[in-house]
């Protein structure tokens, strides 16, 4: 639970997947995780629950799939929030930052208007370290 406009949160667990799937020639699917459980702060959490869903973001800024790499996301601590009210399909926004170890921000991902399939009402937010969870077979190349 997270109230808004405020720095007051318990979090008891939240989760959240990230998949990169490059298209360019046969570069494997990563999947990496990140969990945060039984935090206070700001640092997690949504107003009661929340779950969201976002369809496949297209990334064409180079600086953006250069911070998408496997080598710059692994055992780094990300930021991600998916910001809009939803029960169900509709858009919202995207941010994904790394925080590095003097507490600055680098964005990777700050896309708007991003279909989204999700239960929230307010914005649902996680903080933690990135951690690798598979690679999955080779990519078709389509996108």
């Amino acid at each position: 639970m997270n109230i808004p406009k405020t720095s007051f949160g318990v979090n008891l667990f939240s989760g959240c997947y990230i998949e990169t799937r490059p298209n360019h020639g046969n570069a494997p699917t990563h999947i990496y995780g990140i969990i945060d459980t039984l935090s206070l702060g700001n640092e997690s959490g949504t107003v009661v629950v929340g779950h969201a869903v976002t369809d496949w973001i297209k990334v064409t800024k180079q600086t953006s799939i250069d911070r998408l790499k496997h080598e710059f996301l692994i055992g780094k601590t990300a930021d991600i929030e998916i910001k809009g009210s939803s029960f169900g399909n509709s858009k919202g926004d995207v941010s994904f930052k790394i925080i590095d170890e003097n507490g600055d921000s680098i964005t990777v991902i700050d896309k708007y208007d991003i279909n989204i399939n999700a239960f929230q009402l307010a914005t649902t937010k996680i903080r933690g370290k990135i951690r690798h969870q598979v690679v999955a077979q080779k990519s078709s190349g389509l996108c």
